[in-house]
Protein backbone atom coordinates (compact mmCIF):
# COMPACT_ATOMS: atom_id res chain seq x y z
CA UNK A 1 0.00 0.00 0.00
CA UNK A 2 2.88 2.37 0.66
CA UNK A 3 4.08 1.87 -2.92
CA UNK A 4 0.63 2.75 -4.25
CA UNK A 5 0.61 5.82 -2.00
CA UNK A 6 3.90 6.86 -3.63
CA UNK A 7 2.37 6.35 -7.07
CA UNK A 8 -0.67 8.39 -6.03
CA UNK A 9 1.56 11.17 -4.71
CA UNK A 10 3.35 11.16 -8.06
CA UNK A 11 0.14 11.79 -10.04
CA UNK A 12 -0.02 15.60 -9.67
CA UNK A 13 3.53 15.98 -10.95
CA UNK A 14 2.92 13.72 -13.94
CA UNK A 15 -0.34 15.54 -14.70
CA UNK A 16 1.42 18.91 -14.49
CA UNK A 17 4.08 17.72 -16.92
CA UNK A 18 1.41 16.32 -19.26
CA UNK A 19 -0.34 19.70 -19.41
CA UNK A 20 2.92 21.31 -20.57
CA UNK A 21 2.85 19.19 -23.73
CA UNK A 22 0.14 21.35 -25.30
CA UNK A 23 0.88 24.57 -23.42
CA UNK A 24 2.06 27.15 -25.94
CA UNK A 25 4.15 28.91 -23.30
CA UNK A 26 6.44 25.88 -23.25
CA UNK A 27 7.40 26.35 -26.89
CA UNK A 28 10.99 27.49 -27.32
CA UNK A 29 11.50 29.20 -30.71
CA UNK A 30 15.22 29.51 -30.00
CA UNK A 31 15.68 25.75 -29.43
CA UNK A 32 18.17 24.28 -31.90
CA UNK A 33 15.92 21.31 -32.68
CA UNK A 34 12.71 23.28 -33.16
CA UNK A 35 10.33 25.23 -31.03
CA UNK A 36 8.37 22.13 -29.94
CA UNK A 37 11.44 20.26 -28.76
CA UNK A 38 10.83 21.02 -25.08
CA UNK A 39 7.26 19.76 -25.42
CA UNK A 40 8.55 16.59 -27.08
CA UNK A 41 10.70 15.95 -23.99
CA UNK A 42 7.68 16.56 -21.75
CA UNK A 43 5.70 13.94 -23.70
CA UNK A 44 8.58 11.49 -23.54
CA UNK A 45 8.91 12.00 -19.79
CA UNK A 46 5.21 11.37 -19.23
CA UNK A 47 5.26 8.18 -21.31
CA UNK A 48 8.40 6.82 -19.65
CA UNK A 49 6.91 7.57 -16.23
CA UNK A 50 3.65 5.83 -17.21
CA UNK A 51 5.63 2.72 -18.15
CA UNK A 52 7.53 2.82 -14.87
CA UNK A 53 4.31 3.22 -12.92
CA UNK A 54 2.93 0.22 -14.81
CA UNK A 55 5.90 -1.88 -13.65
CA UNK A 56 5.31 -0.77 -10.05
CA UNK A 57 1.59 -1.50 -10.12
CA UNK A 58 2.09 -4.92 -11.74
CA UNK A 59 4.69 -5.74 -9.09
CA UNK A 60 2.31 -4.76 -6.30
CA UNK A 61 -0.51 -6.79 -7.88
CA UNK A 62 1.76 -9.86 -8.18
CA UNK A 63 1.52 -10.20 -4.41
CA UNK A 64 3.20 -13.29 -3.02
CA UNK A 65 4.14 -14.41 -6.53
CA UNK A 66 6.50 -11.45 -6.82
CA UNK A 67 9.96 -12.86 -7.33
CA UNK A 68 13.30 -11.13 -6.97
CA UNK A 69 13.47 -10.28 -10.68
CA UNK A 70 10.11 -8.49 -10.54
CA UNK A 71 11.16 -6.70 -7.37
CA UNK A 72 14.40 -5.57 -9.03
CA UNK A 73 12.34 -4.14 -11.89
CA UNK A 74 10.17 -2.31 -9.37
CA UNK A 75 13.26 -0.96 -7.60
CA UNK A 76 14.73 0.23 -10.89
CA UNK A 77 11.43 1.92 -11.86
CA UNK A 78 11.12 3.64 -8.47
CA UNK A 79 14.76 4.76 -8.56
CA UNK A 80 14.35 6.13 -12.08
CA UNK A 81 11.20 8.08 -11.22
CA UNK A 82 12.72 9.45 -8.02
CA UNK A 83 15.96 10.44 -9.73
CA UNK A 84 14.00 12.21 -12.46
CA UNK A 85 11.98 14.06 -9.78
CA UNK A 86 15.12 15.53 -8.28
CA UNK A 87 17.18 15.98 -11.47
CA UNK A 88 16.33 19.67 -11.69
CA UNK A 89 18.50 20.54 -8.70
CA UNK A 90 21.86 19.52 -10.10
CA UNK A 91 21.00 20.47 -13.69
CA UNK A 92 19.27 23.85 -13.19
CA UNK A 93 19.72 24.72 -9.53
CA UNK A 94 15.94 24.52 -9.00
CA UNK A 95 14.87 21.44 -7.02
CA UNK A 96 11.17 22.10 -7.58
CA UNK A 97 9.27 25.02 -9.09
CA UNK A 98 7.35 25.77 -5.86
CA UNK A 99 6.66 24.48 -2.35
CA UNK A 100 3.70 22.32 -3.42
CA UNK A 101 5.81 20.64 -6.11
CA UNK A 102 8.61 20.09 -3.60
CA UNK A 103 6.18 18.35 -1.23
CA UNK A 104 4.78 16.22 -4.08
CA UNK A 105 8.33 15.19 -5.05
CA UNK A 106 9.18 14.42 -1.43
CA UNK A 107 6.00 12.40 -0.80
CA UNK A 108 6.31 10.37 -3.99
CA UNK A 109 10.00 9.66 -3.47
CA UNK A 110 9.42 8.57 0.13
CA UNK A 111 6.38 6.46 -0.75
CA UNK A 112 8.10 4.73 -3.64
CA UNK A 113 11.35 4.14 -1.76
CA UNK A 114 9.82 2.84 1.44
CA UNK A 115 7.05 0.96 -0.35
CA UNK A 116 9.36 -0.92 -2.69
CA UNK A 117 11.80 -1.67 0.14
CA UNK A 118 8.96 -3.21 2.19
CA UNK A 119 7.99 -5.44 -0.75
CA UNK A 120 11.44 -6.97 -1.14
CA UNK A 121 11.15 -10.76 -1.25
CA UNK A 122 13.00 -12.78 1.32
CA UNK A 123 16.36 -14.23 0.32
CA UNK A 124 15.97 -17.45 -1.64
CA UNK A 125 12.49 -16.58 -2.92
CA UNK A 126 12.81 -17.28 -6.64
Amino acid sequence: MVTLAGVTALAPSVWQTATHITDETYRAPEARHGEGHVQYHMAREVLITAGSVGVLVMGVLAGQDRGRAVWRGMAAAAAGISTAMWSGGPTTGLWAPNRKAFLVHLASTAGLGVGVALLRPEAGHR
